[in-house]
């Protein structure tokens, strides 16, 4: 039914009776005895917010009214307990996360000040970043008002953290059939702390220590290449060592010898016989002293990812190295290469062209013993956090949590190496439902949040994704390791999209880890006694401040410096922001999507102009788990609808509309406004009243229209026929759900 065409009862307009009042400053809606309980709609302003000077102990208040009468374009004055002006922040960004969290952020009008606040009907978290002032909020509701701590990290404690990552030990090697068989090398994880750690690490005994360089970084699949592998020996004992040979596994067997002036290709006498190399050193090698030699093989063209793999052995001692053959994912030129477009051809994007990355987030026993019911409200700040990092930085990324739960596991009392390990392969009975709840929500990624260990330092831990894969995240099923630990009570701000970078390919820095990560610029970047961009470690650069961006050459870390190097500088090469822009297709296509995104209504505009506005309109019992058609009294329902505005309609003068048919019910056609008055409708757009006040119209608009709407015996047995709509006030144009939402008030069973 088009909007044009509903039935109206005439003559009749509904404010909220005194009666209908609810504490909190709820408001309840009568319509003949009807109660509609929409939490969130408020009743009248409040004082601003203002801080409790008390030097030991700054505390700061917020009246819920001003926070819940928010939306994008709006403004939130406050003052802060340290600064004598008042801050005004334009709200930019109003949502919800699926169990219900709201997450409000804004900048002022100099982007001087920025504010990222999470809340629930309880509590409320928030972080206001100052020029380089970093200031928390841990607030709770008492009637009307949010108050709490305010207060900014230990400066000190901040400092001294740091976070580690781990390159997942799944690199089985192959079995070395020898006449003297020597016992096969385990592979473990990695720690990468810093330093240099990679595929070309060697293995030294008292006298030979050798390692392997390869000419290339990787090989794609598909393309045919040459490699120089170089070969070098040294010499760790105090005496000379004479007549030394190589023998070197594998690498012949995926490919051709070209040249080796110093090698001949044999077959072992062993069962089964393998083609290897053997090389001689001609002379002696005296102690310290180093000698190199190598051989150039043809890789010809293979069809999918794997490992060439080349084992050498010299006496007892065995070191593995390999190169990895990856799809291409950059392509010749500065977009994206064929497969990587038929990746991201699989991903839907939100409308502001973001891939979403579903996130399950995991919590320890004591994380609730810290934060109570509220633990998930406290991971959703880390997430909005993160979502602006993402934002600021220019990455086209958008966390979505998908799941909040307990699992019975000791967080504080495991370190995290251990518990990272047991949760990536499920060998805690703690974990053990994980991969089917994963499966269930279709999370691409796992996080569990844990409080940081009694006197430590270390704020998470993670996976490495990709690692030397030039970001190929599909090649060695990253997707299996894409777990993550982040102390929930870590003073950096940053630390849950710091550990999720990891995930995501990114190392901490060339001075910290010698390299990048799944390309070697795919790591952070700082300068010292200046800044340290997200990934990178601060205290190994002086008094270098943390900065909430990731590395680009084209991002401004202060005074004009910039927050990283060209991609193409080979050793100095930093801009994580061009690598998660690589990778986030592969990422968000690790699991199929099940929590649905909201479903989109057919609009039309009562013109009959075309548009190309979108409107997505859906009711849900379960927080946005499943959307619904069908209610039953006992069920508490939402109802949101999401306005992707007409291109030609963003940045002009606007107001939006509900209009909910009644009619079976025996209550007619009405409309909604925001303070919780009800309006009668003649079926006209003049007699249309904005649901709030006008503004500016922006791409993408968030209404939360009915929030724990709990049906009542008058409308059991008959369907709840809502409609949405925005006008344009210099035209008249109205575009609107000409498909409705239809919900059917089902009788109990």
């Amino acid at each position: 039914m088009a909007i044009s065409h509903l039935q109206s009862v005439p003559g009749r307009t509904l404010s909220v009776p005194d009666q209908c009042k609810a504490p909190f400053r709820r408001a309840v809606l009568c319509i003949c005895g009807l109660s509609l309980l929409i939490a969130g709609l408020l009743l009248t302003p409040m004082a601003p917010a203002v801080a409790d000077n008390t030097p030991a102990n700054h505390r700061l208040t917020f009246p819920v009214a001003e926070l819940e009468l928010l939306r994008e374009g709006s403004t939130l004055e406050f003052r802060l307990p340290t600064h004598e002006q008042s801050l005004a922040v334009h709200i930019e960004h109003d949502q919800h996360y699926i169990n219900g969290d709201r997450v409000i952020s804004g900048h002022d009008a100099g982007n001087n000040a920025s504010l990222i606040i999470t809340l629930n009907r309880e509590v409320a978290f928030a972080e206001i970043q100052i020029n380089d002032e970093r200031w928390l909020f841990d607030g709770e509701r008492d009637n009307d008002v949010v108050t709490g701590r305010f207060y900014q990290p230990d400066e000190a404690r901040l400092a001294a953290t740091h976070s580690v990552f781990v390159v997942p030990g799944r690199h089985d090697l192959a079995p070395v059939h020898r006449v003297a068989s020597e016992p096969q090398a385990n592979p473990k994880p990695m720690t990468n702390a810093g330093g240099s750690a990679g595929p070309t690490l060697a293995n030294s005994t008292q006298q030979v220590e050798i390692s392997q360089q390869f000419s290339r970084e990787v090989v794609f699949v598909g393309q045919s290449a040459e490699l120089e592998v170089t070969l070098t020996l040294t010499n760790r004992s105090n005496r000379s060592l004479n007549g030394l040979e190589a023998d070197v596994y594998f690498i012949l067997e995926d490919a051709q010898l070209v040249r080796a002036p110093a090698c001949q290709a044999i077959w072992t006498r062993a069962s089964p016989s393998q083609h290897i190399l053997n090389c001689r050193l001609p002379d002696s090698l005296a102690p310290g002293a180093s000698r190199s030699l190598s051989y150039v093989v043809r890789v010809d063209a293979k069809p999918k990812p794997m490992r060439l793999l080349s084992t050498v052995y010299v006496g007892q001692t065995r070191q593995d190295s390999w190169i990895n053959v990856v799809n291409d994912v950059t392509g010749s030129g500065e977009g994206q290469s064929a497969f990587n477009a038929a990746v991201a051809g699989r991903v839907p994007e939100d409308p502001l062209g973001h891939v979403v990355v579903d996130v399950m987030a995991l919590f320890t026993p004591d994380v609730v013993a810290q934060y109570g019911a509220n633990a998930a409200t406290r991971i959703n700040q880390m997430i909005s956090v993160a979502n602006q990092i993402y934002q600021n930085s220019g990455v086209g990324i958008t966390l979505r949590p998908v799941y909040h739960g307990q699992v019975n596991y000791p967080g504080r009392e495991v370190d995290f190496h251990t518990q990272l390990e047991q949760l990536t392969t499920g060998s805690h009975s703690a974990f053990a439902e994980v991969p089917q709840l994963r499966q269930r929500y279709g999370a691409d990624l796992v996080v569990l949040f844990r409080p940081m260990t009694s006197g430590g330092e270390l704020c998470g831990l993670a996976n490495l994704g990709g690692y030397r894969s030039y970001g190929d995240m599909t090649a060695f099923s990253d997707r299996d390791y894409a777990f993550s630990l982040v102390g929930i009570d870590c003073p950096v701000s940053s630390v849950l999209v710091h550990e999720i970078g990891h995930n995501m390919g990114l190392t901490h820095s060339h001075r910290q880890d010698g390299e990048g990560g799944t390309f070697p610029y795919a790591t952070g970047h700082a300068e010292d006694n200046q800044f340290a961009t997200v990934m990178a470690n601060p205290s190994l650069f002086g008094s270098a401040r943390r900065v909430s961006l990731f590395s680009s050459p084209t991002l401004d870390c202060g005074g004009g410096q910039p927050c990283g190097v060209d991609h193409r500088d080979r050793q100095r090469g930093a801009d994580a922001v061009r690598a998660l822009n690589l990778v986030r297709y592969q990422i968000a296509d690790y699991m199929p999507v099940t929590v649905p995104e909201l479903p989109s209504r057919l609009v039309a505009n009562l013109s009959g102009r075309e548009t190309s506005a979108r409107i997505a309109l859906a009711a849900t019992v379960d927080k946005g788990l499943n959307y619904t058609y069908r209610v039953s009294p006992s069920q508490r329902m939402d109802v949101t609808a999401d306005f992707y505005i007409d291109p030609a309609h963003v940045g002009r003068a606007g107001q939006f509309h509900m209009v909910a048919d009644l009619s079976s019910a025996g209550f007619g056609v009405v409309q909604l406004n925001q303070k919780g008055e009800i309006f009668d409708w003649d079926g006209s757009a003049a007699d249309l009243v904005a649901y709030r006040e006008a503004e500016t119209l922006k791409p993408v608009e968030y209404l939360r229209v009915l929030q724990d709407f709990q049906p009542l015996p008058e409308l059991v047995g008959h369907p709840l026929v809502i409609f949405m709509a925005y006008q344009l006030l210099d035209t008249g144009e109205v575009i609107y759900t000409e498909e409705p939402l239809v919900v059917h008030i089902d009788p109990a069973p």
